[in-house]
Order: C-alpha cells, then sequence, then structure tokens
C-alpha cells in the first residue's frame, strides 16, 4: 500500500495483513470516525447450498447446469455456514471490528415470496451468527440482497421484472427486520445494483429494455423496504438503512472537447446517477431520460414521494476510472465492461 497516496504519512504506515482473504489494520492513522472492516456474501462464502431448508437459487442453478467457465459451484464454498464460529475467532484475533455480510434470501424465505413460510432454523443460525460477532467485539454490517435470487421467483414469474418482485422483497426484508433487528444496526438492502440490471442473461429482443425494467423494480423495493423499516421498526431498534452502489468514476479523454466532457458526465449518469438520483431526487437523470426515452420507465407521484430520502447514508463500491469520449456509432457505452445499448 502506498501510505503517501492514501494521505498517510510514511512514518504511520498502515501495516496490513492478509489471511484468508481478509485484510486486518494493525496500526494506522485513520481520521476519527473511519470504520474499517472487511465484507462478504452468503452466496460467496458460506455453502451448505441445500442445508437447513436452504431453497436453491438462480445461481445454484447455472452452476449446476455446468456453464461456470471452469464448472465450480458454490455447494461448499468456503464453509463458513459451518465455520463461521472460527472466522470470527481470527476476525478477532487479527483486530477487525466491522463486518459486512449478507444473508441468504433462499435460506430465510426459501419459497421467496410474500406470506411464505419462514425458515426458523435459518433465523436461529443468523442470530447465533451475530450474537457470536457482537460478543467478539465486531459490528455486523448486514446486506439483504447480494446476488441469490431465490429459483422459484423465476420458475413461476419473471424475477426482478415480475410485478410482485416489490412485495416479495419488502416481504423477506420484514421478516429480516424482525427476527435480526435488535442485534443488526445496519442495513444495505441491495448490492451493486447496477451489476444486477446490466450483467444479466438477456436477449435481442429484451436487451434494449429489461435492464431499465429491471432497475426500476429493484429501486421501488429499495424504497418499500426502507419505508416500512423507517414505520414500523427503526424507532424501536434505532438502525439505520441504504444500500451499496457500484461505479467507475468516469473523466474525459480531452478535457478541452465539449464532446469528451459530455460523454464522461453521461457515463456518470448511466453508472451511478441511474440508482442515485432517484432516491435524492426521484428522478432518473436527464441524460438517460433524454437518450432512452419510453424505454425507461416513470415513477408515479406516490413512488418519488417514497424514493426521495430513502437512505440514512451514501454507500459507495468505487469500482474503476475510465476516460471517455463520445462513440461514433449508433451505440450508447454505459459501463467500464463495455455493456452497450443500442438506441432506437
Amino acid at each position: 500500500i502506498n501510505a503517501e497516496y492514501m494521505g498517510i504519512q510514511t512514518s504511520e504506515m498502515v501495516n496490513l495483513f492478509i489471511v484468508f482473504g481478509i485484510a486486518t489494520i494493525v496500526s494506522a492513522a485513520l481520521p476519527p470516525g473511519f470504520e474499517f472492516g472487511a465484507s462478504t456474501s452468503a452466496l460467496q462464502i458460506e455453502g451448505a447450498w441445500i442445508a437447513d431448508g436452504k431453497s436453491l437459487t438462480v445461481w445454484d442453478n447455472i452452476a449446476h447446469l455446468g456453464i461456470t467457465p471452469d464448472n465450480s459451484t458454490s455447494d461448499i464454498a468456503d464453509n463458513s455456514y459451518y465455520q463461521y464460529q472460527e472466522d470470527i475467532s481470527l476476525m478477532k484475533q487479527y483486530g477487525m471490528k466491522n463486518y459486512r455480510m449478507s444473508i441468504a434470501w433462499a435460506r430465510i424465505v426459501p419459497y421467496g415470496t410474500k406470506g411464505s413460510r419462514v425458515n426458523m432454523k435459518a433465523i436461529e443460525h443468523y442470530r447465533k451468527q451475530f450474537q457470536e460477532l457482537l460478543q467478539a467485539g465486531i459490528t455486523p454490517y448486514v446486506t439483504l440482497y447480494h446476488g441469490d435470487l431465490p429459483i422459484n421467483l423465476v420458475l413461476l414469474g419473471d424475477g426482478f421484472t415480475d410485478a410482485d418482485f416489490v412485495d416479495d422483497f419488502t416481504y423477506y426484508a420484514d421478516v429480516s427486520f424482525k427476527y435480526f433487528g435488535d442485534l443488526v444496526k445496519y442495513w444495505f438492502t441491495f448490492n451493486e445494483p447496477w451489476c444486477m440490471c446490466v450483467l444479466g442473461d438477456f436477449t435481442p429482443e429484451n436487451e434494449a429494455t429489461k435492464p431499465y425494467q429491471i432497475a426500476h423494480n429493484v429501486l421501488l423495493a429499495h424504497a418499500s423496504s426502507v419505508k416500512l423499516y423507517r414505520e414500523k421498526y427503526q424507532k424501536d431498534q434505532k438502525g439505520k438503512i441504504g444500500w451499496v452502489l457500484n461505479a467507475g468514476q468516469h473523466y474525459p479523454k480531452d478535457e478541452s472537447k465539449p464532446e469528451d466532457v459530455e460523454a464522461a458526465l453521461r457515463g456518470m449518469a448511466f453508472d451511478l446517477d441511474w440508482f442515485a438520483d432517484p432516491i435524492f431526487k426521484g428522478e432518473y437523470p436527464e441524460r438517460m431520460k433524454a437518450i432512452l426515452g419510453d424505454r425507461l420507465p416513470k415513477f408515479s407521484e406516490e413512488q418519488k414521494n417514497m424514493l426521495i430520502g430513502s437512505a440514512d447514508f451514501f454507500g459507495l463500491n468505487p469500482v474503476s476510472y475510465t476516460h471517455l469520449t463520445l462513440p461514433t456509432s449508433d451505440l450508447v457505452q454505459i459501463s467500464v465492461v463495455a455493456v452497450s445499448l443500442k438506441k432506437k
């Protein structure tokens, strides 16, 4: 780590040890209130893919169809479902004070839908895990959704674009707040919604519209869950809730060229502002509306009011930076991974 680049004096060098993927600050001159920690997701580390009543997720299905590059699955992963006590012991040993993790929708509400059965084995498991974290002096930061959609929502409906998705997710969030809210004080509804909407399985028939339909439903599910938490739980549980966006930082290739400045602004609109503007302004970015027209869904006045201010904090995973110039073809580049959607 280049300490000078981080704004830390070389004499106060950060000492980092990487142990099983966990980075721990041993000593550092960090500003007051700076909370350092590590993060994981249930899909990536838990394993126990069908244990204790968990149902299948979309990724379980993909992996077992043999279409991952190396035919790997998350059946076992890091086996953290069974070894979380050892994980917590290691975190404590290395001085970690904050741990962001996700819980599995398909484990807690196996059927995935509003009003369906709650898996009490999963409730008991996660409560024990949160209790052990707190006893070890580690604050849990909990993400409700990190890439593991229950397969039933796809088999029986249209997944993220289904008319019932907002209600289904809000029900799952309600269950989580009810059973874990006395132990968890920091909630994230979704992790990196941009990835959910762009890096999906699209067809030529729906690729021009489906990403925006997914984003619309995800935004409303986020806002609905925040509204429920604030009205039903926040006063007593005294927690905070928001979500975590991801975005590259886009710069003009040539700052003297207006078209390159516009390209950078357009890149930020389609990366970050797509999800940030609705929760701060109640609207999609003007650049998106101008380019996409009717392909971009519209919010009702009630939905706008629900969206505005639906975050107690601003969460961001900064992933990269790019230098952009406007394309010369009929493609609108919207991401650092060159995912492009045709204009009509």
